[in-house]
Parts: C-alpha cells; structure tokens; sequence
C-alpha cells in the first residue's frame, strides 16, 4: 500500500502557476564573448526569492546563502519552463556615460564596445487557450496559508510578470517505488529518491534536470499533474 501524506493537514498549499511576462525579460544563462542570452527556464530560487520579495540591499559577502534565506520564506516552487517562446536580440553599445566617448577606455581605441543581449518576447494570453500552453509554468508551495501574489518583477531589468493561478485542491503526497516522470523540470537537491533518467539544463547557479525520471520519492498526482515534492516540503511535514 502507498504511503500518504496530507499537505494540507501540514498546513501547504499547492498551486500550479503561469508566469507570463508582459515585457522584455532578460537574465544572462549564458554568455559567449559579448553576447548574452536568456534561456525560456527560470531557476526556482530565483522564482522563490521572486515571489518572497526577498532582497539584499547590502551584502557583505560574493557567496549566496540560499540554505540559510529559503528557510526564512513562506513559499517554495519549483523550476518554470516555457513551451512556446521566442527572443529578440538588441544590440548595446558600450560607451562612458559622462564624457560619450569610446577612446577613454583602457585600450584607447576609438571603437564602439558593441555587444548583445537575447532577450525573451513578452507574453499577452489573449484567450483562455492561450492561459493554457503560454508563459513559464511552475508549481509554488505556501506554509502561509495564503496564494502566491498576482505580480512580480525578474530579471536583470526587473521586467514585470503576471502570475496565473490554480489551486490543487488537499494536495496528498503519495511515496512510489516506481518510476515517475514529473510535469516540470526539477531541482537535482529536492530529490530524496534515485533519478533514473534526466535531460540536463546548464543555468545559474547549478543545473536543472528536464524531463526526469525518478523513482522512491514523494509525488502529488492530480489530473494532468505529477508534482515532485521537495525535500523542503517532506522535512515541514516531517516525512
């Protein structure tokens, strides 16, 4: 018989979320000499920090603490994919923002500094089919009681995101031994079981697994999702 744990009675609330962002959205996945790209994939740290409005105005340290900052928020997500994307690339030219000029750099040459950024198209869902397949669809768990925020920024230009919801109604957290392949990608330090299979994607600051297969772990099944539980969420409910 399968093991089961109710979240709710843990006091977590479950929600599948689309983020769509209503402007050009850029953070560097990559970069190859002077040319800067984002991936349609969004870490969940970075998603989690989002949605906590959680910042440093000061730090004294290079090194991030996410061990020490995830446990002092009341949410955790997991990683956002988009399906459907596209990218316009911008070309920037580096020059000193006081004299204007190009040939006071160290190297003396009067030459622009040209480099470029791929930044992600904004995201409008015109319809409710189009809520269906557009922006960056990820699950966010809450220890509040309450719903993820309908807005947010991210991105190196703080681009404006809308958050679409819907709740899993008393999510239950079920143990498998068999194999499981989630409806997200996933964070390689929230899994507690074996990962049989996986694609990698390289992003800041680690990588992501898409389109994993795990088994011995605990998963929420509910219609057309399959949600991996993190590890964060079996140690609040103490699993």
């Amino acid at each position: 018989m399968d093991q089961v744990v109710s979240l709710h009675d843990c006091g977590v609330r479950l929600f599948f979320c689309r983020l769509c962002n209503h402007d050009y959205l850029w953070f560097s996945s990559y970069e190859i000499s002077k040319i800067s790209t984002a991936m349609p994939v969004l870490h969940n740290y970075a998603v989690t920090y989002s949605l906590s409005d959680f910042s440093y105005g000061i730090s004294w340290n290079t090194a991030p603490h996410y061990a020490e900052d995830l446990v002092r928020m009341s949410l955790y997500t997991t990683p956002a994919v988009a399906q459907y994307w596209s990218r316009t690339r911008i070309t920037y030219n580096a020059v000193n923002s006081r004299s204007l000029r190009t040939d006071d750099a160290p190297r003396g040459v009067n030459s622009p500094d040209l480099g470029w950024r791929n930044y992600l198209d904004p995201v409008c869902p015109l319809s409710d089919r189009d809520m269906q397949q557009v922006g960056f669809a990820c699950y966010v768990f809450t220890f509040n009681g309450q719903q993820p925020k309908g807005v947010t920024r991210l991105g190196k230009k703080g681009a404006a995101i809308r958050i679409h919801r819907e709740e899993i109604d008393k999510p239950l957290a079920v143990f498998r031994d068999e194999t499981v392949r989630p409806t997200h990608p996933l964070n390689p330090l929230d899994i507690s079981g074996q990962v049989n299979l996986y694609e990698p994607i390289s992003i800041p600051p680690h990588l992501l697994l898409r389109t994993a297969e795990v088994q011995n772990d605990w998963f929420v099944f509910s219609g057309p999702h399959r949600v991996h539980v993190p590890k964060r969420i079996l140690e609040r409910c103490q699993v």
